[in-house]
């Protein structure tokens, strides 16, 4: 067995956002490790990219995570009232995945209708009428 530093994204602190925590896991490849760190409770489960990082590390750093992770205080609490308590505004990033630009609606309208415009061409060149019976 193996042991790898995996840092993943944890939720539970607002819409598109994150607390990137490291964990420590033991297993046989890096693959498995970051499939053992997303059954994790806290990360983020359906994200695509929930895991940021995974490198294998020495036994020694292994116990120093699992240390500091035993006394997080984000990683202790049980609801959201105890959580509430805690000042977490240093640790949370904005989630990138997520940051999408706003569409014009005047652009969206026009490939709307252009896209409508093609179609009724379309089903012109086939020589179908609306009820779908062939005009020929």
């Amino acid at each position: 067995m193996k042991y790898y530093k995996v840092v993943t994204k944890c939720g539970h602190v607002g819409r598109k956002r994150y607390i990137p925590i490291t964990f420590a896991i033991n297993a046989e490849s890096g693959k498995e490790a970051s499939k053992v760190a997303r059954a994790l409770p806290r990360v983020k489960h359906n994200r695509k990219f929930a895991i940021i990082s995974c490198e294998e590390i020495m036994y020694d750093e292994y116990l120093e995570i699992k240390r500091f992770n035993n006394n997080d205080p984000y990683l202790k609490c049980k609801n959201i009232q105890q959580q509430n308590l805690i000042d977490l505004s240093d640790r949370i990033c904005v989630d990138d995945e997520f940051c999408i630009p706003p569409y014009n609606k005047e652009e969206r309208k026009y490939r709307v209708e252009l896209k409508k415009k093609k179609e009724r061409e379309y089903l012109k060149s086939l020589e179908v009428d609306v009820y779908g019976y062939c005009c020929k």
